[in-house]
């Protein structure tokens, strides 16, 4: 009877740790642990597996060990082919351990991961999918090596009873990670930012209305909740550049534009500020939308008097004052780089200087003047 009690004390225990994870700074990671002891495991895992990779994965005190994800990503582990703990899942609730993993390896076991799992002491356990929807589903595990030995019913029912009351936290903090989504998204209309926002697998979670103006059949597209560029040349670079950017890497690369019948879009992709806890929802990274403001005919009819140029060269320096690349310009004015170099030597000539931001400088006292 005694056991009994112990037993309902652990897992009612466990249960409000899961309950308070969302809310409490290291709320998941002490939740988590307190599983692991009440089982007597090595470890325990709470995993969201995405379409494209995984959106979550946490396994206790594996900061301690080097090279731990990376190693299990090289050896493809979530391959049901190599990784048995994947080919025995079943059914949310339905809990698999050391039996159905040994009747997976007797049909076909993969010694890289068998290696892998006996360094890392988690070469048994037991499992439970807690939710299973399209494109994701969210797993517990408890891991166990030599040292521990197999699970036990005991320690299996502990995971099972556990398990609703993770299911349900992981709901709350889905819950308050959507809420990110449309605070964020609320203050990117309110500035009327043309901004997209993804979730962790790289997933549409946000669109702003100035950046849902801006798409369309030649210029970007959302397909299957993802963004793509109607040009595949662009569309490549763009997916690259959402894949370094969920990874937390930006490599300061160079200025990517797409060309549509209205106006051409320069497209720029930035991480989010990560958090210690997110189940993939939260936004990761933005995509921004920006249609740089052509100069107006007038302003550049004004720069060309003044300055003794061509109206070209007006609409030139123009677009220079408003802050443009020399990229930049060709490419709103539909010519090459060499093409706005050229005609800036002749207007470095007729305006007699021979460095830009001095060109600059005069043309915005000019256009101070004329707004007098």
């Amino acid at each position: 009877m005694g056991s009994f009690r112990d037993h309902r004390c652990r897992a009612e225990g466990i249960a409000d740790l899961f309950a308070r994870a969302p809310f409490e700074e290291g709320g998941w990671d002490a939740a988590l642990k307190a599983l692991a002891d009440a089982t007597g495991s090595t470890r325990s895992q709470l995993l969201a597996l995405g379409e494209r990779h995984a959106a979550f994965n946490w396994v206790t005190d594996a900061e301690g060990i080097p090279d731990y994800f990376d190693e299990f990503l090289a050896i493809d582990g979530f391959n049901p082919q190599v990784n048995y703990r994947v080919a025995a899942t079943r059914m949310p609730f339905e809990v698999t351990w050391e039996d159905h993993y040994d009747a997976i390896r007797k049909a076909h076991t993969d010694e890289a991961y068998l290696d892998y799992v006996r360094r890392n002491d988690a070469e048994f356990g037991a499992q439970v999918v807690l939710s299973q929807r399209p494109g994701v589903f969210f797993g517990l595990a408890i891991l166990r090596g030599q040292g521990v030995g197999r699970s036990n019913e005991a320690q299996r029912a502990v995971l099972a009873e556990a398990a609703p009351a993770v299911l349900a936290a992981i709901r709350m903090q889905d819950a308050i990670e959507h809420q990110g989504i449309e605070l964020l998204r609320g203050s990117l209309d309110a500035i009327r930012s043309a901004a997209i926002l993804l979730d962790g697998i790289g997933k549409v979670c946000g669109v702003t209305a100035a950046a849902q103006a801006l798409l369309g059949p030649d210029s970007l597209q959302i397909r299957a909740a993802t963004l793509h560029a109607t040009r595949p040349d662009v569309d490549r670079e763009l997916q690259a550049r959402i894949g370094r950017a969920l990874a937390g890497r930006e490599d300061g690369a160079a200025d990517l534009w797409l060309r549509s019948a209205d106006a051409p879009l320069l497209l720029d992709v930035r991480s989010l500020p990560r958090q210690d806890w997110s189940f993939g929802t939260a936004p990761r990274a933005i995509v921004t939308l920006r249609t740089p403001l052509r100069p107006t005919a007038q302003q550049s009819a004004h720069l060309a008097t003044a300055l003794g140029l061509t109206l070209a060269e007006g609409e030139v320096v123009s677009l220079l004052v408003q802050g443009h690349s020399r990229q930049a310009v060709a490419n709103l004015r539909g010519v090459s780089v060499q093409t706005v170099i050229s005609q800036l030597r002749t207007i470095f000539q007729k305006c007699g200087v021979n460095r830009e931001a001095v060109l600059v400088s005069m043309a915005r006292e000019v256009i101070e003047l004329a707004s007098r």
